[in-house]
């Protein structure tokens, strides 16, 4: 294939490069909504799908030192391209996840730092995951044809990651000019300290989020509980009351949501109470209401000891439900 039939095919193919990665961006970023991701926290930039520019891609296919495709159309995998730049990762390995087990394309893994890190173990360089996914049958997408095997390249990265391969590929890789071996060495050695670093973050992530909160899925079952028993769907839980669950945290088990749901049963005087403040005030609209109310009447001691927030709060709470919160 010469210059000229590369780029008439390019040129007539591109909006359907385009709607593909438009596709796998979606599937991709819904699935991860759909896990109950912070989108606006969890991706470190928005991910959006790029087409190469078409001076790009003929430089690619024709003039490039080291490539030599003997199929250049089809040999080039990147035409359209997304990357995903996460904090942690884990983060990593879920998205790795939604990729491999998606029925709308075919994967490719193409490298992946964790292997190439046992292949060459003394070897600091750029880290990323990349896989290459191809429509596994024929997909319409607002009236345009996405054919079976048309290929999308995924590049998924932790932001120091991220950060790395910004500095190397413009400073490096398109140096115009020879790059001294004190350069790759300095960058060898930022990337060493990019993944220990990388490695602190997900062990401290880890610790965060090891306790009874996280094993009880307390948070989820305390809102199903809240709009079972008052009615309502619950607001999302703020800070405050987040909180407020740590402070009380070896309080929770398995069987803490049952224990409350029985107390309220024969307590409903607090729901009435809760359900009353809710139209006023937001502390009772969130399911933490639910627990402040079950701690003043039923763990009052404690509550008095290690209310973490103003005293003000439970004090109000309690006068509403006629509990006396004096030594």
């Amino acid at each position: 294939m010469n210059k000229e039939t590369f780029l008439d095919k390019w040129l007539n193919e591109k909006s359907m490069y385009e709607a593909w990665g438009k596709f796998v961006t979606s599937t991709i970023i819904e699935q991860l909504s759909s896990k109950g991701y912070d989108l606006s926290s969890y991706l470190k930039q928005p991910a959006v799908p790029r087409v190469k520019e078409a001076d790009s891609l003929i430089d690619k296919a024709f003039y490039r030192e080291g490539k030599s495709y003997t199929d250049p159309y089809n040999d080039i995998e990147d035409k359209v391209g997304i990357r995903f730049v996460v904090l942690l990762l884990e983060h990593i390995d879920e998205i790795i996840h939604i990729i491999t087990s998606c029925g709308d394309w075919d994967h490719k893994e193409c490298r992946h730092f964790e292997r190439e890190r046992i292949k060459a173990p003394l070897l600091f360089t750029y880290q990323s995951v990349h896989y290459v996914v191809r429509a596994s049958r024929d997909i319409s997408i607002d009236d345009i044809l996405i054919t079976k095997d048309t290929p999308c390249e995924i590049q998924v990265r932790t932001l120091l990651q991220h950060a790395y391969a910004e500095l190397t590929h413009d400073s490096i890789y398109k140096a115009k000019k020879r790059v001294e071996p004190q350069v790759h060495r300095t960058v060898a050695k930022s990337m060493a300290l990019i993944e220990t670093t990388d490695e602190f973050f997900s062990n401290v992530h880890q610790i965060l989020n090891m306790g009874n909160i996280e094993e009880f899925n307390i948070q989820k079952n305390l809102d199903s509980l809240y709009e079972d028993i008052i009615g309502i769907k619950p607001m999302v839980m703020q800070k405050s009351g987040l909180v407020v669950l740590a402070e009380f945290e070896d309080l929770i088990d398995s069987q803490l949501v049952n224990t409350m749901q029985t107390f309220f049963k024969s307590n409903s005087y607090v729901l009435d109470m809760i359900k009353l403040k809710s139209l006023t005030d937001p502390l009772y609209r969130q399911s933490i209401s639910l627990f402040i109310g079950w701690l003043i009447v039923r763990r009052r001691s404690r509550l008095i000891n290690d209310w973490p927030l103003d005293v003000n709060i439970i004090n109000e709470f309690s006068c509403l439900l006629g509990v006396s919160l004096d030594n």
